[in-house]
């Protein structure tokens, strides 16, 4: 797998604390940049969904539009 690193800063009193657990937090950071990401994603998403929907003409009729499609090929 191609990997980057990634380094952030937390104070001495967070490091300590994270010490004290049995938390793999290279893995539980992944985890959570994965899912802010993927929620991005779905934002981004939705927003060109609802452009794409903004722009449609109102009484605009799908099933007139696929039979032309249709019949042009």
């Amino acid at each position: 797998m191609n990997e980057s690193l990634v380094t952030i800063r937390v104070s001495k009193e967070t490091k300590e604390r994270m010490k004290k657990t049995e938390v793999n937090w290279s893995e539980e950071l992944r985890r959570v940049i994965e899912e802010r990401l993927a929620q991005k994603d779905r934002k981004k998403g939705r927003e060109e969904l609802d452009q794409l929907l903004a722009s449609v003409r109102p009484g605009f009729d799908t099933t007139v539009a696929i039979k032309e499609d249709r019949r042009s090929g």
